[in-house]
């Protein structure tokens, strides 16, 4: 009997340490990028302006349902025309919504039409392409050479297009001007100063770095001017994406068009909650892979693209196949506990010598250089911000625990993007307009309900403490670290995403919540 156990085990472990290896090579690839983008980022410069240029500019401002903030938004767009000159700004709302917010942006843009803005509201009936499809209409009836997109979380400044349009016009050759985000609620809770490291860690690491490498770089959908002629002749917006702006800033890159990062920030909202947050990384995660599926092909066959620019693109396109990743390496993990193998001290046949220290050296340093790679990366982001990185350690520590818990739902969104032809449903993240520390998300209409990859998550986590008792019980010490973070992510997340949880109600709201959307 324990003949044949050991046969059985020969296999499984052979097995697991072949994927094990795997998994780790594809970790590298993404941590040594890391390390590559610190590097490119020191080489960042700002770029030139242009003096006295003035074209006229559309201002698109796509929203669905955003009773809280339309308003704010409108303000500081008024307040860019006026800077920028009221008849050069032609100001749209595109309007998709169903609940009360259509009849607010309507008046507000009947009451600045009266004081001489140009605005208008362009509502559709149905979210046919939803965001894609908004500004698709927009882009057929914009007459204006220039355009800027913002969500409607979004407070540009009063010099916003001046100096936007300095930008753009500096150089013909340029597409997109993408500007830097910061975040009006930066300070509110827990779930704000964790998720700002990470997404500060785009824009002050990666776009700099992208942009002074001459690397493919993103508009991110928002804060951006757009020469709208290289839009239009690069396909427009397409719908076939979840990630429209992605997807259109690759397909006007490789049209010749560039795309320029300028460190300048422009203030919006940060989500507030964990259920949020993990609703706009699904969306993000599913987008960016249906664009690479989409556009990889293209690009990778081409000729006149060098290999470290294809390189580069791969890995920024195929950069949420990290969560599967992790996914895989907790599923392998978990097998090893409950199998009795020791992936990292596996012992090889006796053909191969110091067989334990060979698998050592191929999986745990190469873990370990992945892992360092990521602190340095978000501890840099915080030091260029001017953040204290002690002060900030415990909001360092939630955001590896977010990343770590929405790998399972996120590889399912990985999954749809990968298998499935259609492009999704967009669903939008909630925008509650705080500011600093004031305000409140919980007395808000629009909340995020739970959804199925909450019991998955819940599953996972009950999943790994089981394995971690296997492995305790079999003296396979040497997972339980990793299973133990496995185990606190994934009941980390659902835990929150319970309490945060509320109901995303539908239709118009009473007439006492309209009057305190618009004071």
């Amino acid at each position: 009997m324990d003949d044949e156990v050991a046969l059985l085990q020969g296999p499984l472990e052979v097995a697991l340490l072949v994927v094990s290896l795997a998994s780790t090579a594809s970790f590298f690839i993404y941590g040594f990028n890391m390390y590559y983008l610190l590097r490119l980022r020191r080489r960042y410069s700002p770029p030139r302006r242009a003096a006295d240029a003035l074209p006229e500019v559309a201002v698109h401002l796509p929203i669905y349902n955003e009773m809280y903030v339309v308003e704010r938004l409108l303000a500081a767009c008024a307040g860019c025309a006026d800077g920028y000159g009221r008849e050069r700004v032609h100001i749209s709302v595109l309007d998709d919504s169903d609940d009360g917010t259509t009849e607010v942006a309507r008046r507000l843009a009947e009451s600045y039409r009266e004081r001489g803005y140009r605005v208008d509201v362009l509502h559709r009936e149905d979210r046919a392409g939803y965001k894609a499809g908004a500004l698709n209409r927009a882009l057929a009836e914009t007459g204006e050479a220039l355009l800027v997109v913002f969500d409607s979380d979004f407070v540009p400044r009063p010099d916003f297009l001046e100096r936007a349009v300095s930008y753009i016009c500096a150089d013909d050759r340029l597409g997109v001007v993408q500007f830097r985000w910061s975040y009006t609620n930066r300070e509110y809770n827990w779930v704000t100063k964790s998720v700002s490291i990470g997404m500060e860690a785009h824009f002050l690491i990666e776009q700099p770095a992208r942009c002074a490498g001459g690397l493919f770089l993103n508009f991110n959908g928002s804060a951006g001017i757009i020469r709208t002629e290289a839009l239009r002749e690069s396909g427009g917006w397409q719908q076939d994406t979840l990630a429209e702006d992605l997807d259109a800033s690759y397909r006007m890159q490789l049209r010749g068009h560039r795309v320029q990062y300028v460190d300048d920030d422009v203030p919006c909202e940060v989500p507030p909650t964990v259920s949020s947050f993990k609703r706009q990384q699904a969306r993000w995660a599913r987008g960016s892979l249906q664009v690479a599926k989409k556009s990889l092909p293209t690009l990778l066959a081409r000729p006149d693209i060098g290999a470290k620019k294809k390189f580069e693109a791969l890995v920024h396109l195929t950069y949420y196949a990290v969560h599967p990743l992790m996914f895989f390496a907790f599923v392998i993990a978990v097998l090893s506990a409950l199998s009795g193998v020791d992936v990292i001290g596996v012992v090889l046949p006796s053909l191969v010598p110091s067989a334990a220290w060979v698998a050592w050296v191929l999986i745990g340093l190469p873990i370990a250089f992945c892992t360092v790679a990521v602190w340095i990366y978000y501890v840099t982001a915080m030091r260029l911000r001017g953040d204290g990185v002690l002060r900030s350690a415990p909001y360092l520590f939630v955001l590896l625990l977010l990343g770590y818990g929405i790998s399972a739902s996120n590889t399912i969104e990985a999954a749809k993007a990968l298998l499935l032809r259609r492009s999704g449903s967009f669903r939008r993240t909630p925008k509650y307009a705080i500011l600093g520390r004031e305000g409140s998300w919980r007395d808000k209409r629009y909340q995020v309900p739970l959804d199925p990859s909450t019991a998955l998550e819940a599953g996972c986590a009950a999943l790994a403490f089981f394995a971690i008792a296997a492995a305790a019980l079999s003296g396979n010490y040497g997972i339980v670290p990793i299973l133990a973070l496995y185990g606190a992510s994934y009941s980390f997340v659902p835990a929150c995403t319970i309490l945060q949880k509320g109901r995303e109600l539908e239709g118009p709201p009473p007439a006492t919540e309209r009057g305190r959307a618009v004071r």
